[in-house]
């Protein structure tokens, strides 16, 4: 009988022990399911363009695993054939959901010397997209423009709200285009972005051309932060410009880094050049702030887009880096 006391003992241990193993797992997975938003990036180095492309949309793809993307955002690098790079990314992407421009660089989480970087967005948003041409030089009038077809979907209510704006805006063109944009969305409404190098914007999976501006509204169940800075003029020392990515990384992450999904970087062309060999440690920086398996996106470009702060206007600016985290809800 003793024998057997300790036989049911040891089963009740060990049919606790598996109790706490499926209540541990079904934290976990409501965890998991807390999540409104879901991002996935990828990076290639690559040099042939549609073997880029294919390998940053792969990781992408990859990351995001069994979410459906319903934005997928492409920055490539300005010396290459972009219609290769975008064969690649359709060739793992439904073309209709592909945006993005050519950039000096793409920066993910992977590195900031990247030939193509790919961003694919999934969760309880809404894309809704918009481009105009820039006619006659008048960039404000660009920007109207894009606010107007996107006015409806931005009014609506209890829902968060980002409007990325990318295109041919070389500061000090760029906050012409934002000025032109809130003028009808509204002065604080949240706008990030930058300057395409050499102009060049990507549509539905194809390369517009240029003398265009696209916007790329997101709303859904998510919150943000914004924080745009520089570190002086073009000519200040390479560490402060790198010490300014880091802060303006704890800036728009704030107090909710568990809630934060991505971050995008719109960096300076300028900064890039001022950092030289050094520049690796500007991403250093950055994931010292939100971990190295933090998706981030962006691009080094010829301008940047974003407010100050949360509670800060939006422009467009040079020599700066704009931040911004997208949190879950």
């Amino acid at each position: 009988m003793k024998s057997n006391k300790i036989s049911f003992a040891g089963a009740a241990v060990r049919v606790a022990m598996v109790g706490l193993l499926v209540m541990a797992a079904g934290i976990a997975s409501a965890g998991a399911a807390e999540k409104t938003v879901q991002a996935g990036t990828g990076y290639s180095i690559e040099k042939d363009a549609q073997k880029a492309g294919t390998e940053a949309a792969k990781k992408a793809k990859a990351a995001l695993g069994k979410q459906e993307a319903k934005v997928v955002i492409v920055f490539g690098l300005n010396k290459l054939d972009h219609k290769k790079i975008l064969e690649g990314v359709n060739s793992v992407f439904d073309k209709s959901i592909v945006y993005g421009c050519s950039a000096y660089n793409a920066i993910t989480e992977e590195g900031n010397n990247g030939s193509v970087g790919v961003l694919a967005l999934a969760g309880k948003i809404t894309v809704t997209t918009a481009i105009a041409d820039v006619e006659k030089k008048d960039y404000e009038a660009c920007g109207k423009k894009i606010g107007e077809a996107l006015k409806e979907a931005a009014q609506a209510k209890d829902t968060g709200k980002l409007l990325i704006a990318i295109g041919d805006c070389h500061v000090p063109a760029d906050d012409k285009v934002v000025k032109g944009i809130c003028g009808v969305l509204g002065e604080k409404f949240p706008v990030i972005g930058g300057a395409a190098t050499d102009g060049i914007v990507y549509s539905k999976g194809k390369v517009v051309g240029k003398a265009k501006n696209l916007g790329i509204l997101i709303t859904g169940e998510f919150t943000i932060g914004c924080s745009t800075l520089n570190a002086g003029p073009p000519d200040v020392h390479k560490n402060k410009v790198v010490a300014a990515a880091g802060q303006a990384f704890k800036n728009a992450v704030g107090d909710d880094k568990d809630k934060v999904v991505m971050v995008f970087a719109f960096d300076c062309g300028g900064r890039r050049n001022n950092m030289g060999k050094d520049r690796p440690d500007e991403l250093k920086v950055m994931q010292a702030v939100v971990g190295k398996e933090m998706p981030i996106i962006g691009f080094y470009g010829s301008g940047e887009i974003g407010p100050k702060d949360n509670d800060s206007p939006s422009k467009g600016v040079g020599f700066h880096i704009a931040a911004c985290a997208l949190k879950t809800k």
